[in-house]
């Protein structure tokens, strides 16, 4: 007998909802820290001469608590109307705005 015939199989949906719950959770707990990090991304203007570069990296992180909390409730509306698929990518974009401010930082012009 292998060690996965004794591993409790969660199904698709009961999977879904353990994701959403968790992701509730941290939503609630990461979109005041998330804002406050929109809040002093509005300092970085400060570091370069390219504003444009500056505004778009500020309002990618200010934005992002509101996605988050969006994507949650969107996440829960389409695991409530039976999209899976449409619900895992819905609470996972949020990811989108994060990789994009990790590239900004990468990338970000000299003065």
């Amino acid at each position: 007998m292998s060690a996965d015939a004794t591993a409790p199989v969660i199904p698709g949906r009961a999977r879904l909802k353990l994701f959403l719950i968790l992701d509730s959770v941290f939503t609630a707990l990461a979109a005041p820290l998330a804002l406050f990090w929109g809040m002093m991304s509005v300092m970085a203007s400060t570091t370069t001469t390219d504003m444009d570069w500056a505004n778009t990296y500020a309002l990618i992180n200010l934005s992002l608590p509101v996605a988050m909390v969006l994507c949650v409730i969107g996440g829960w509306v389409a695991y409530g109307l039976r999209r899976q698929r449409t619900a895992w990518i819905i609470i996972l974009l949020p990811l989108l705005w994060l990789a994009a401010s990790i590239a900004m930082m990468a990338m970000w012009p000299a003065r």
